[in-house]
């Protein structure tokens, strides 16, 4: 575990020096907020789907898919312990900071981070990991911000791309198909450009970002205690507990819990209360703080 957690500090420097990069090309013009959207779209359409489906390009092993369920299983349990806190501890949150502290960035930044520091083959359990994020962030997520039932959309759920990433990367491991050998040199190609667009867009939120507001604001701190800290922290506990036959997927787990809060944050910050700038900061400066607190917290593990 120390060797992880030597590459997961490595890889998280790797990431700040991307979020810089992001954060000066926004900065000095060469993208503005059009090209930011037009990235992200590329991470979110094209890059999280194709890393997705070329995790499931492996032999068919029925183990390995025990331990996907198992790994469903405990990401559902991470939202639990999110929604048992903004229930007591930060129930005079608003909407959005209990969002905050609920839902965490697994897209853009844990699918790349797993594959940076774990390999591939992790990618395969994290698939599990955005499967649950994503029914939960346009169920309970949507009802929250929006106060009404209507909203929950199950067709936004199986229509979001890195749902469809899963169902399909599911039916080729299951199925065994077959698939050419161009195709999944595409997908592999894709897959690696994930991080590095992710992590640039993510330091143009940066730029974006309202910071004074961010730091002036008493339900900053209240978002990023629970995200950063008391989230990941009852995981850690947890995954202590649990046997050593789920060691292989313990780090996921934790690395998915710990993430930084969700980017979805933004828009519907600016959905709730028309400050997208806000939102953003919160984004980012989460994602920074993650820097420090994901490492601790899988040296902990």
């Amino acid at each position: 575990m120390s060797d992880v957690v030597m590459v997961l500090i490595q890889q998280v420097i790797v990431m700040g020096m991307l979020m810089v990069i992001g954060f000066i090309a926004y900065r000095t013009k060469l993208i503005n907020s059009e090209g930011v959207k037009q990235m992200s779209n590329i991470a979110l359409y094209v890059a999280t789907p194709a890393i997705l489906i070329n995790s499931f390009l492996a032999e068919f092993d029925v183990q390995r898919l025990i331990k996907a369920g198992w790994t469903a299983v405990l990401s559902f349990v991470t939202f639990l312990f999110g929604l048992i806190l903004v229930k007591t501890v930060f129930r005079k949150l608003n909407n959005v900071g209990k969002f905050g502290v609920l839902f965490s960035n697994v897209g853009f930044m844990g699918i790349p981070l797993v594959q940076m520091v774990l390999g591939q083959e992790a990618v395969f359990y994290m698939a599990m990991v955005v499967a649950v994020m994503t029914l939960t962030t346009f169920t309970y997520g949507m009802y929250l911000i929006t106060g009404d039932k209507a909203s929950m959309s199950l067709k936004k759920v199986i229509t979001n791309p890195p749902i469809i990433g899963v169902i399909v990367g599911i039916l080729i491991y299951c199925f065994r198909i077959p698939l050419p050998s161009t195709v999944v040199r595409t997908c592999s190609m894709l897959a690696n450009v994930s991080g590095p667009i992710s992590m640039m867009v993510l330091g143009s939120y940066l730029a974006e970002a309202d910071m004074k507001s961010v730091f002036g604001s008493k339900d900053t701190y209240l978002i990023l205690l629970g995200r950063l800290i008391l989230v990941p922290g009852l995981m850690l506990v947890t995954l202590k507990l649990l046997p050593g036959s789920l060691d292989d997927i313990k780090a996921v787990i934790l690395i998915a819990a710990s993430t930084p809060v969700a980017t979805a944050l933004g828009m519907f910050s600016q959905l709730y209360g028309g400050n997208y700038a806000y939102g953003a900061g919160v984004v980012s400066l989460s994602t920074i703080l993650s820097l420090v607190t994901m490492p601790l917290l899988l040296a902990l593990l």
